[in-house]
């Protein structure tokens, strides 16, 4: 359960909606930020939060650390500036050489938070954002609140994280793209309305209802079959017709062997 920081957001709001109507520079917006970090997301800031972290002879705006691991970056921009994707790419670029999979880019009045994958190059995605300004303060609250150092512990980011990954169109859209997911589709159309719907129909529909700019982001996709297991071949051990007695004969020779040599 998220942890409600409503009441502590909220004195914060005129703080950074002055700095955004006066534009204030870089430098005196990290100091916002410092006292919000610690105000309002619990941070220590002794402890728990640094402006001497080195990336490369280069110093990040702020590092969040717990225990001593680094949790995440935040790259600051001037109270009066949008923030832009192209504004993530320097603080990924540190993360990348550091390890860290989270950045928060944020002028104050708004937050940007990205997860960052590093298998086929620097992949920032954003997870969520929110505008203390112009954002409805429960859910903005909420959605800052994975900052707070306690959800940061309990790993409440990572878990937000899984279920947007889950929930994401592509991962949605593979889903329904299983065979038997397909086949239950068409079997209750034909239940609803007595006519035979074919898989690749089915397939166009589905597609056709999604713009071309959606499926774009989407990707490839394409139906999964389950997999047909061959049964396993058992040999069977064939006799010919003048073998079938082979095993008596066999034995009935040694015996009479053995009475032979009893006699002697």
């Amino acid at each position: 359960m998220s942890i409600d920081i409503s009441r502590e957001l909220k004195k914060y709001i005129p703080v950074f909606q002055q700095a955004y109507e006066q534009n204030i520079n870089e430098a005196e917006t990290s100091l916002r930020i410092g006292k919000f970090l610690e105000d309002v997301l619990g941070y220590d800031v002794f402890q728990d939060i640094t402006k001497e972290h080195t990336i490369k002879d280069r110093f990040v705006d702020y590092a969040i650390k717990l225990n001593g691991k680094v949790e995440f970056f935040i790259e600051i921009k001037q109270a009066g500036i949008d923030l832009r994707e192209k504004h993530i790419e320097q603080a990924s670029n540190y993360a990348a050489n550091a390890g860290v999979s989270w950045v928060a880019l944020t002028n104050g009045r708004c937050w940007h938070m990205y997860h960052l994958t590093f298998e086929d190059g620097i992949q920032s995605d954003l997870i969520w954002s929110a505008d203390l300004l112009s954002g409805d303060l429960k859910e903005t609250a909420s959605k800052i609140s994975l900052l707070h150092k306690k959800s940061i512990a309990k790993d409440e980011h990572e878990d937000f994280y899984e279920k947007t990954k889950i929930l994401s169109p592509k991962s949605i859209m593979q889903a329904i793209f299983q065979e038997q997911t397909l086949r239950a589709i068409r079997l209750h159309l034909k239940r609803i309305s007595g006519i035979s719907v074919e898989e690749q129909d089915l397939t166009k529909s589905i597609k056709a209802m999604i713009s071309p700019e959606s499926w774009e982001s989407i990707g490839d996709v394409k139906v999964r079959r389950k997999r047909k297991v061959k049964p396993a071949t058992i040999g069977i051990l064939s006799i010919r017709p003048e073998e079938k007695d082979a095993p008596a004969a066999v034995a009935a020779g040694l015996n009479n062997q053995a009475k032979e040599s009893a006699k002697d």
